[in-house]
């Protein structure tokens, strides 16, 4: 028994308890682990007081079925040892970041297509679907027509070993405010790179904090672009904290997300406010509460 499987125990038991008048509190601990069902804790951002291995265990006792991470290969962690820590705590695997050299260089193109093995290879260790890949950081005296282009050439190059695997490589544009230095922002030029190379497996990994911060028009363009969403992200804005806390109606933006068709967790690549984990969890219940009762 891993160690989401005992939590669910110990919930069923409680609830159990609760239905012969026991404390009422026990029942929320059932809903909570149902409302964050949903989501993809990403144990970067998350825990940060505790070691890296620990947080997947943690991630599980907070009622969470998915976690997200980042670099596997440049940071000197094995795919094996993460798969077994995440079967270990009883969460799935729902995305990772993939290495990327700088891709406004054609010259990469190598490095990247070997980087691109390696992350398939390590999704398949982790059973996760999705890799995130971003390599869109400025070159000196390349143009932005250039860097465009010669992205998209290492795109193709690279869309047959996604779709061997089966796997999703998912390009995350950025905004500028956050990450200064870079050519893809926002949603137009990443949108038009998708829908040229015409891959079911290149898609976007839409994180809506970035999309906020660049161009807002969120439920617009989410309804215009579904088509190219492999993976949503999640952050207020403009601090990166959880929703509820910053500029954004995530209860509607949310309900056309899964209206659109997507239906694999949310990741919560967030920075809890004021580094209070339970606020944030207890925020992030309220809001999918509040997506429910509205459905």
């Amino acid at each position: 028994m891993n160690r989401r499987e005992a939590i669910a125990v110990g919930v069923g038991v409680a609830g159990l308890a609760a239905c012969t008048n026991g404390p009422k509190s026990a029942v929320s601990s059932a809903e909570k682990i149902d409302l964050l069902s949903g989501y993809a804790l990403n144990v970067e951002s998350w825990y940060a007081d505790l070691p890296f291995e620990k947080r997947f265990d943690k991630a599980a006792r907070d009622g969470f079925s998915s976690v997200e991470f980042w670099f596997i290969d440049s940071w000197d962690r094995k795919a094996s040892e993460l798969g077994k820590i995440s079967s270990d705590a009883g969460v799935s695997v729902a995305q990772i970041v993939g290495d990327s050299p700088p891709l406004a260089l054609t010259e990469t193109r190598e490095a990247f297509v070997e980087n691109c093995k390696r992350a398939v290879d390590n999704a398949r260790r982790l059973e996760c679907s999705v890799v995130t890949l971003t390599g869109h950081q400025d070159v000196e005296g390349v143009s932005k027509a250039d860097s465009l282009r010669a992205y998209q050439d290492h795109m193709t190059a690279v869309a047959p070993i996604f779709e061997d695997a089966k796997v999703f490589a998912a390009i995350e544009p950025f905004n500028p405010y956050d990450h200064p230095g870079h050519f893809i922002y926002g949603s137009a030029d990443a949108v038009n790179i998708v829908r040229a190379i015409q891959s079911p497996f290149v898609k976007l990994n839409w994180d809506l904090f970035h999309m906020q911060r660049h161009e807002g028009e969120l439920i617009g363009n989410l309804k215009r672009y579904a088509d190219t969403i492999c993976y949503v992200q999640v952050a207020d804005a403009p601090d990166r904290a959880q929703p509820g806390t910053g500029d954004v109606n995530y209860k509607t933006v949310l309900k056309q997300v899964r209206a659109g068709g997507y239906n694999k967790p949310i990741g919560l690549e967030l920075w809890a406010k004021d580094k209070n984990y339970d606020q944030a969890i207890s925020d992030i219940l309220d809001l999918s509460r509040n997506i429910k009762s509205a459905s």
